[in-house]
């Protein structure tokens, strides 16, 4: 991962989730590391919380799988009622890395392969989202307030991603771009399948925004790139 500034990139808010690995046929992951994955896109990393969860019908199952109990679960759909705004928006975001320990102290979840995860948006889209994004709720909101992001985390790679509903969405390794852009640019996913560099992460980027959001490159939805930093599970 090269050498970055968190000064120069703004906050797209905080999320908490664990790594995975999607369950995909060849060819798809072909040019993926082999250990779990890290990303903003629910297809990559499938355990990312969601104040959805709790809501009626909800999804009993995926509350349980990301590690809160039984014993917990009917406290969890009551905090996704309305205590949830003190700390996240729609769907999914924290407002801070210590709003998401706060989460994780009171639920008492098990901390392997669980990680505070920040989107960091590069000053250059920056620009696109004041000027060209309408909506104006969660991740989008944060991020037209030009808040930088938290300092106190460590980089790990940049993840190309799209954005609907209020929330992230898919990755550019959702459409098999990993082989795409291994055979164009010779890039290849870090261990946490993610882009080592600026210039790469734009490189994918700019290559999806040719379709002109056509649904054939990769999804029909707008893309970003954004830096992800992990943060500290405890204060």
């Amino acid at each position: 991962m090269e050498t970055v500034d968190l000064r120069d990139f703004y906050s797209g808010g905080y999320f908490l989730l664990r790594a995975g690995r999607p369950d995909w046929p060849p060819p798809f992951g072909e040019f993926l590391p082999s250990g779990n994955l890290i990303s903003l896109s629910h297809c990559i990393c499938r355990k990312r919380l969601s104040v959805l969860w709790g809501w009626n019908p909800g999804n009993r199952a995926a509350v349980l799988e990301f590690g809160i109990s039984e014993t917990r679960l009917a406290e969890f759909v009551a905090w996704c009622g309305t205590e949830y705004r003190e700390s996240m928006a729609l769907t999914s975001m924290f407002y801070s890395p210590d709003a998401a320990r706060s989460f994780i102290k009171r639920f008492e979840l098990e901390t392997d392969n669980l990680f505070i995860i920040g989107a960091g948006l590069p000053q250059e889209p920056h620009k696109a989202w004041q000027e060209e994004e309408p909506d104006n709720e969660g991740i989008a909101k944060r991020v037209k307030q030009a808040i930088p992001i938290e300092k106190s985390g460590e980089p790990i790679g940049y993840d190309v991603v799209g954005y609907s509903y209020t929330d992230f969405a898919h990755s550019w390794l959702c459409s098999g771009l990993e082989h795409d852009m291994n055979k164009l640019f010779g890039l290849r996913a870090n261990t946490s399948g993610l882009i080592d560099t600026y210039a790469d992460a734009k490189k994918v980027n700019d290559w999806i925004a040719e379709d002109d959001g056509q649904g054939v490159r990769a999804e029909p939805e707008p893309y970003d790139f954004w830096l992800l930093v992990s943060y500290p599970l405890d204060e």
